[in-house]
């Protein structure tokens, strides 16, 4: 039972955080939306601050694994398995952006987090995956190494999660993870690359 009312009161972290952003995360409304006291929050919780992480933590692990779901299916071919994850990574891109628009959130969900090492390290071997199918599909110029073109992309991504100086521009963090992709794969695709993902969201 007790796991129970603590997962009931993430779930309702969570729904605050896709909804309304980190901002509006509180106690008390995560307590009403769950339906517990503030109290039973704090039994399981013990701030504000570790709520947000743990609901964040369990965003970011949800996101990774519908990717590494997509990336795995085999019912789809490479190219439409790489349009399907861009376009649900996009997508949570845009959502993320109410998570990471505060700073002390965005640092606290992300570089501080307990559970930074396990998001990292999944997240950091979804890349790689990605990156190897697309040399294996020769759409990448195997000129270019496996291992360091992945973190080419993990610092990418990762860059974009961590980086507070962004909060203040005009534009989104999805804007910038677009321009960015599409900066990189213009210099590292091969012409038959270039060709199967021209009608990609990337260059849309």
């Amino acid at each position: 039972m007790a796991d129970g009312t603590r997962q009931r009161i993430l779930d309702a972290a969570l729904g605050i955080l896709r909804a309304q952003g980190a901002e509006q995360l509180t106690v008390e409304a995560a307590a009403d939306l769950a339906g517990v006291s503030r109290k039973t929050v704090y039994n399981h919780f013990g701030s504000r601050y570790e709520l947000i992480d743990e609901a964040a933590a369990q965003w970011m692990t949800a996101t990774i694994g519908a990717l590494e779901t997509l990336a795995f299916d085999e019912n789809l071919g490479f190219i439409e398995r790489l349009n399907s994850i861009v376009e649900r990574g996009f997508a949570e891109m845009r959502a993320a952006g109410m998570l990471i628009r505060e700073q002390r959130v965005q640092g606290a969900a992300f570089a501080q987090s307990p559970n930074k090492r396990n998001l990292r390290l999944q997240l950091r071997e979804f890349l790689q995956t990605i990156v190897a199918q697309a040399m294996e599909s020769g759409l990448v110029r195997q000129d270019f190494d496996l291992r360091r073109l992945t973190w080419v992309f993990i610092n990418l991504v990762e860059g974009l999660l961590m980086n507070d100086d962004l909060d203040d521009e005009p534009f989104a963090r999805y804007d910038i993870l677009r321009d960015s992709l599409r900066a990189v794969l213009s210099g590292i695709l091969t012409p038959d690359g270039t060709d199967a993902l021209k009608d990609s969201p990337i260059f849309r």
